[in-house]
């Protein structure tokens, strides 16, 4: 956990840790956790770098995803929001945002002649400002909802990147306890529907259906418009204080 900062935690490492879910949690309720074999294993996973591997893993598949439903949406929601050919935006604020943008990094945006000319170049133009936004807009402190929100987005994006993970390994499991269970009843002819293997199966169920539920393109996308609308504001943010004058007295 050490190994990773604040942002990788949330947004990659916690999708991951929620596609093994139904693992653990049918491991705890049978009482497996404590195991000698079960301990050992997990502790080597750590000590190797498990968490930073799982991590890694799941950021591949977020993006991969991300590039698939941006062509999807007719690109990402931030170069929508400043393109001037893109209909549904208020032209007010998308103005205020427009020049904001090109006033901290200097870059001119495209106009509509030269977006309907070359949409291609036009969104790279774009895209190359507002990379540099992104990198104006890292401090936390400064900019807490920017970050607050590309961590969300983070974590959605990333969660329907890994959602058939998520639902294959909760169905395994969940086949895994009701075989169990069938094993106890027809094999070792004991007590198959005990309270222990019943909170296990309603317990792997409850993941596998919130892994049915919970990742989907609409929430994706609601928090890539989320963390859009903060980024841009904060290229307002910054707009703003280059623009305010010297104090008096100030070495020129």
């Amino acid at each position: 956990m050490l190994w990773l900062d604040d942002y990788e935690r949330r947004a990659r490492l916690a999708p991951g840790l929620l596609a093994l879910l139904p693992v653990s949690v049918a491991l705890a309720v049978l009482g497996l956790s404590k195991a000698p074999v079960v301990v050992s294993v997990l502790t080597a996973l750590s000590l190797a770098g498990g968490p930073v591997v799982l991590a890694e893993l799941v950021r591949h598949q977020g993006r991969k995803v991300q590039e698939v439903l941006w062509a999807s949406w007719g690109g990402s929601p931030t170069i929508q929001k400043l393109r001037l050919r893109q209909d549904g935006q208020n032209s007010l604020q998308r103005e205020t945002w427009r020049k904001a943008v090109s006033f901290v990094t200097g870059i001119e945006l495209p106009s509509v002649r030269s977006e309907r000319a070359n949409p291609v170049k036009a969104d790279e133009t774009i895209e190359v400002a507002v990379g540099q936004i992104r990198s104006l807009t890292r401090d936390e402190v400064k900019f807490p909802l920017v970050r607050a929100e590309n961590r969300s987005y983070g974590f959605h994006r990333n969660l329907y990147g890994i959602r058939w993970t998520g639902r294959i390994t909760g169905l395994l499991v969940v086949l895994g306890v009701l075989m169990y269970i069938v094993w106890l009843a027809n094999v070792d002819h004991q007590s198959a529907l005990t309270l222990v293997n019943t909170l296990a199966l309603l317990s792997t169920v409850a993941c596998l259906v919130i892994w049915c539920v919970l990742p989907s393109p609409a929430r994706m996308q609601n928090a890539a418009e989320r963390y859009a609308y903060e980024l841009l504001q904060a290229a307002v943010v910054l707009a703003a204080e280059k623009a305010e004058p010297a104090p008096e007295g100030a070495a020129q």
